[in-house]
């Protein structure tokens, strides 16, 4: 229900006194395709995310700073403060006011949703997040209009509880069948079997109830079976077990988590069953030939015993015969096919070649035949725990089992000949490389020279020794164990290679600093992480 006009609008209701007088600090799209309008409010940061794609389609708020990696948009909307937040009348359309400018968010699922900036006075357009039909920079345009009837304007066939769900009165299903229970009205009963006063009645008694759906809800998370649902009241009914939520911001958001949690779920599910499917089809295509070549071997014989009759003749050596008729050892006369470009002796070799193929062909696809068969019985057993699985770590499980991922080999940067010569370089498991500084000026040339940024940096703590680098492909750190194992190394090249238990500071080589006037070899670090480890000479095994 979080899609519905009734949530929506108990969402902006609910922001409205938050919401007016905020600043808009930025308007940004994520990768995912979402857009979010990050508010400056008197109680904090605030953002008002619209995800019109699935599995969410609507607006939720998040009280958090946007992702890192996104693309601002609406630049012109930066700073600017919100003077008021409005929704249309049975139409998923909020309009945000700022200054001279309206930002009008059509949270309308499939081709119209989009977001317009533009003009309060004649509804130019000024800025649009994506083009769609009617829609011109520096033309004026309107938000899609309402297509739903009014109340009254509804067939007379249609039922009470359809009026209230397909009419302008837009209320849900659940809230229309609340409302029907509240007020005592069928809600099968025909709309058509009401007089014209009855109708009003009805009418405005709804627009009320909706009203007060919408200003004073008692927002819940209900569950039917496996079913989650959000509701602006209490649902009706004894199958529905629900639980109250302070807020519709919070409902709403509570809701989008677990649809999101269901979606990729149900995307990797789907990923994975196409898959092995994929490869059951494969299988499916390939074991066919495989017969066919196993079917074939006894064909083996025949040619190992055509080219020992044929080593035997008489005229092997002679060429010009397409086939010759030979005397069998069952005594039966067999005629056999030549190559009269060859001799007989070759053509001999040539069908002794082929039974050698053959019977060969025959072994590797029994082999192959029982490795495919064992591989889809599998595949066929995991389809079906793919389909029974609840959860995406059970999901991830499975596909490591069908498709084990092996580590990536570590790309490690060339190290010169002169870096080499200047430094000690102690090779580390995984495929790393420790540098180390030779002296206080090494140390120098080490950190702040040939490191880069993001390259870890290590070095015994609070006491005189060699400065440590591993140099990294990327913005990646390695693995715990490789750490521990070069700051054990650094230790022994401290003043502490004696102490039982070292501390070895390791950081970014970004957050290292050199202070003024300081000598070679000095350094601050801006922040830092700190390992214990036993100091451990280079030369010494890796365990």
């Amino acid at each position: 229900m979080i899609r519905h006009w009734t949530t929506l609008a108990a969402l902006i209701e609910q922001l409205r006194s938050e919401i007016r007088g905020a600043v808009l600090v930025e308007c940004a799209r994520t990768n995912g395709g979402q857009v979010w309008f990050s508010l400056e409010t008197h109680a904090g940061r605030l953002a008002v995310i619209h995800a019109p794609q699935q599995p969410i389609g609507t607006l939720y708020v998040r009280r958090s700073d946007p992702p890192r990696q996104r693309d601002h948009v609406f630049a012109m909307l930066a700073m600017k403060p919100i003077e008021d937040s409005t929704i249309a009348d049975a139409n998923r359309v909020v309009t945000f006011v700022l200054d001279d400018v309206e930002l009008v968010v059509v949270a309308i699922p499939g081709a119209w949703a989009n977001c317009v900036v533009r003009r309060r006075d004649d509804g130019v357009v000024i800025a649009s997040l994506r083009p769609m039909a009617g829609l011109s920079i520096g033309a004026r345009w309107e938000p899609p209009p309402v297509t739903l009837p009014e109340p009254l304007e509804c067939a007379e066939e249609m039922s009470v509880a359809a009026v209230l769900e397909r009419s302008r009165l837009l209320l849900a299903q659940p809230y229309a069948q609340d409302f029907c229970q509240l007020h005592n009205v069928e809600p099968t009963a025909a709309w058509g079997s009401f007089d014209s006063a009855d109708r009003e009645r009805i009418i405005k008694l709804a627009q009320k109830y909706r009203h007060q759906l919408i200003t004073a809800p008692h927002p819940v998370i209900a569950h039917q079976g496996e079913r989650e649902q959000f509701f602006l009241c209490p649902p009706s009914g004894d199958d529905w077990r629900y639980e109250h939520v302070p807020t519709v911001e919070e409902g709403i958001l509570r809701r989008v988590r677990s649809l999101y949690r269901a979606w990729t779920l149900d995307c990797a599910r789907r990923h994975l069953a196409q898959r092995i499917a994929t490869e059951l089809r494969h299988i499916a295509n390939a074991l066919p030939e495989l017969e066919a070549t196993i079917a074939d071997a006894p064909a083996a014989e025949r040619y190992e015993q055509w080219g020992q009759l044929l080593i035997s003749h008489p005229q092997r050596h002679h060429r010009g015969f397409e086939e010759l008729s030979v005397t069998g050892w069952d005594g039966q006369q067999q005629v056999i096919p030549l190559d009269p470009a060859r001799t007989v002796l070759d053509n001999a070799e040539r069908y002794f070649a082929q039974a050698r193929k053959m019977r060969r062909g025959a072994e590797r696809a029994r082999e192959r035949r029982h490795q495919l068969e064992t591989r889809k019985a599998a595949l066929e057993a995991a389809m079906e725990q793919v389909q029974s699985a609840a959860t995406l770590q059970q999901i991830e499980s499975i596909e490591q089992q069908c498709y084990p991922k092996q580590p990536e080999p570590v790309q490690q940067r060339p190290l010169s000949d002169w870096t080499r010569s200047r430094l000690r370089t102690v090779a580390l498991p995984g495929g790393y490389w420790l540098l180390i500084g030779k002296d206080a000026r090494s140390n120098d040339e080490l950190t702040f020279r040939i490191a880069r940024p993001h390259d870890l940096w290590l070095h015994a703590r609070g006491v005189e020794g060699a400065h440590g680098v591993i140099p990294l492909p990327a913005r990646k750190l390695p693995p715990p164990a490789v750490i521990e194992h070069a700051a054990a190394i650094v230790a022994y090249y401290s003043a502490a290679r004696t102490a039982s238990y070292v501390p070895v500071s390791w950081t970014q080589r970004k957050y290292v600093r050199k202070p003024k006037a300081a000598g070679p070899g000095a350094v601050a670090l801006l922040r830092e992480s700190v390992v214990f480890v036993e100091p451990r000479s280079p030369s010494e095994p890796n365990s």
